[in-house]
């Protein structure tokens, strides 16, 4: 039977390995992003804001991935984004 200290560890070490998978994936897109930002039908997405919004939304996997690393034991902030 897992403890709650368990549990939370274990939570941690799969969204480790989410975050970890996801850059993977960036960084074998980045080459096709690339290209695709310098199409003329990029330019609706940059005025519209959904580039800004993403760049927002990865600066918050960030901040937090940097949060799980620097803590042995995981903020309030980050439990209560696990659903604890």
């Amino acid at each position: 039977m897992l403890t709650k200290e368990d549990d939370i560890n274990k939570k941690i070490q799969l969204t480790k390995k989410i975050l970890d998978n996801v850059y993977e994936i960036l960084e074998l897109f980045k080459p096709l992003l690339s290209k695709m930002i310098k199409m003329p039908e990029a330019k609706d997405y940059k005025e519209n804001g959904t580039f800004e919004k993403a760049i927002l939304l990865f600066g918050k996997i960030s901040d937090l991935c940097e949060e799980i690393e620097d803590s042995s034991f995981p903020s309030k902030t980050f439990l209560k984004s696990l659903g604890n």
